[in-house]
């Protein structure tokens, strides 16, 4: 029997299902003929079909250094989209271009940049095909994911029912339907079309990921682990699968089970952010702080980060890596986290780097400018408004050394005993007699602040309340309660004082969103400030203001409010409820108000 015929009748009885024997068989037969790139192929594609990833990796790569091969070329891009590398998808993917037009890869070039966040690059590419043809449904589902990503939900849904109309069963606009749903908040409609797809196919790795970060944000996390564990009897090479298995055991408080997973996922992909952020978010709640921060500057990396700093590859040329600030040569620059709650946060320790480096410039936003301009009175000429230095390239030039805000604790809080326990920040002495005086006419015994809208990203409705659960407050007759809520929700106080008998009452002239000055002199007033996680919760721990604050489930919790306790190292002022608990007795929030 001559070699071909001999591979042939392998792999028949490979695809029959005598897998393992199959594979040994043809592994004997490499053996003696290395230089046979159809044998070398057949077994590559056997490896990746028996999940033997970093084998099969070795042989296309082989058959692409020595012969350009395409087919292998397409497999490994191929695996590279399951594994989530979509930077070496994309690489692999332009080299074939290069060689040969390829529709089919020029629209898998379209997912890939949708995956990369190129989201203009993308459509462009199935705006092409699509005139060609309107009903390409593939290229109608990039475009349908692109709009999602762009939060245009309605025109998202659009699509992909337009497609469904086509294919009932199409499950990349089953599953994108069921992605927009849960965008969208509308966790019903989500479900039902997850579970639709999964009764077409059981063994979508896409699917079974997507259905389990569904059930770990509903809070079914029995099913979530079950479908992620799925997901990995379908491709058990995938770090992420990991990463998301490590996210549900923390917040089940298993973190001897979480490390387990969050470390298998980094040794597979050893720089990836967001399992490093995991895994520093694992030692941050245990207080042990030193190896928190070690992994924290994973974030840096993230696609999230990115996008809300616009000049991020600007600045990593230059970003501060060291371990010590033993090097203090050169001239630093700080900047801000991404919103301004993490800023503020981060800003407790401002103090202690403008100590040990004198010269230092650190951009803040301009809402908070005088007020580390006055709360650091010594270092008053070291802050600037946010871009001052990173928007001007000459004064630009000028700096050696940038430091994220949040990077500082890797130095000043390695250790719970390095926290500080007072307020930072200052108010206005003026502003906080003005404040006095409008307070004045308002003559009950206790003046209590109110918070309880996030509006920020897909979370928020986890973060926040309404004012119909805070309504206890409200039978409280020896109590003035304060709007310090931003944002519109001009039409929920209207109905909601329309019915309570005590009134939530607005400060007139008080922008909430922008002036932070006036709102620090409002917060300073209060006898206790309830909010949920946003902003001003920040705002109000660092001006040691006694405040409740209502945190939300752990999957949708920032690192600073997930505690072990009903206290943060963060804001000695601030007490912590679990929203859960909360809801469930809005009479326990009064009892501990003291009022």
């Amino acid at each position: 029997m001559n070699l071909i015929s001999q591979i042939n009748n392998i792999l028949k009885r490979f695809e029959k299902g005598d897998k393992l024997k199959s594979y040994n068989e043809l592994q004997k037969i490499f053996k003696k003929n290395k230089d046979n790139s159809l044998l070398r192929y057949n077994i590559a594609v056997i490896q990746q079909n028996l999940n033997l990833n970093k084998e099969a990796r070795i042989n296309y790569n082989h058959l692409i250094k020595v012969e350009k091969n395409i087919k292998a070329m397409i497999n490994l891009y191929n695996m590279d989209i399951v594994e989530a590398n979509y930077y070496e998808a994309l690489n692999t993917i332009e080299d074939i271009l290069k060689i040969k037009t390829i529709e089919k890869v020029d629209k898998d070039k379209a997912f890939v940049l949708y995956k990369l966040n190129r989201i203009e690059e993308a459509k462009k590419i199935c705006i092409f095909y699509l005139k060609k043809n309107n009903k390409d449904l593939s290229t109608l589902v990039v475009i349908g994911q692109c709009l999602l990503h762009e939060g245009n939900y309605n025109e998202a849904i659009k699509i992909f029912e337009s497609i469904l109309q086509i294919d009932s069963k199409n499950l990349s606009a089953l599953n994108s339907l069921a992605r927009t749903y849960h965008e969208k908040d509308e966790k019903l409609k989500a479900e039902e079309y997850y579970l639709r797809a999964l009764k077409i196919d059981k063994l979508s790795f896409y699917l079974l990921n997507n259905i389990a970060g569904f059930y770990r944000e509903v809070l079914s996390y029995d099913k979530a682990i079950n479908y992620y564990k799925q997901a990995l009897l379908v491709n058990p090479n995938n770090a992420y699968i990991y990463n998301n298995l490590a996210k549900i055991y923390f917040d089940l408080n298993k973190h001897k089970e979480a490390k387990k997973y969050s470390f298998k996922a980094l040794e597979m992909k050893n720089y990836d952010g967001d399992i490093q952020k995991t895994i520093s978010f694992i030692y941050l709640k245990d207080h042990d702080f030193e190896n928190g921060w070690k992994y924290f500057d994973g974030r840096l990396d993230l696609e999230d980060f990115k996008e809300k700093n616009n000049y991020v590859k600007k600045l990593n040329n230059k970003i501060y890596r060291s371990s010590t600030m033993s090097n203090k040569r050169g001239k630093f620059l700080i900047v801000r986290e991404q919103g301004v709650g993490d800023e503020i946060l981060y800003s407790s320790m401002y103090g202690d780097f403008l100590k040990d480096i004198d010269n230092t410039t650190i951009e803040c936003d301009p809402r908070l400018l005088n007020l580390y301009k006055r709360s650091f009175p010594k270092y008053s000429e070291n802050f600037v408004s946010l871009g001052t230095i990173t928007n001007d390239d000459q004064k630009f030039k000028n700096i050696d050394n940038i430091i994220y805000a949040g990077s500082l604790g890797r130095y000043y809080r390695k250790d719970i005993k390095d926290f500080k326990n007072y307020s930072f920040l200052k108010v206005d002495k003026k502003k906080f007699e003005d404040m006095q005086k409008k307070l004045s006419i308002y003559k009950k015994k206790y003046k209590i602040g109110l918070s309880w809208k996030s509006f920020n990203n897909k979370f928020a409705s986890d973060k926040s309340l309404n004012l119909k659960d805070l309504y206890e407050i409200f039978n409280l007759t020896n109590c003035d309660i304060f709007n310090l809520q931003y944002g519109d929700v001009e039409k929920e106080i209207y109905s909601f004082n329309n019915m309570a008998k005590n009134k939530l009452l607005n400060i007139k002239g008080l922008d909430l969103y922008n002036d932070f000055e006036g709102i620090a002199s409002l917060l300073k007033s209060l006898d206790v400030f309830i909010t949920i996680s946003n902003s001003t919760a920040h705002l109000a721990g660092a001006l040691g203001v006694k405040t409740i604050l209502i945190k939300p489930e752990n999957f949708a919790i920032f690192h600073y409010w997930n505690q072990k306790t009903d206290s943060t190292p963060w804001y000695n002022s601030i007490r912590l409820i679990d929203k859960k608990k909360f809801l469930n007795d809005s009479q326990f929030l009064i009892n501990i108000l003291g009022v």
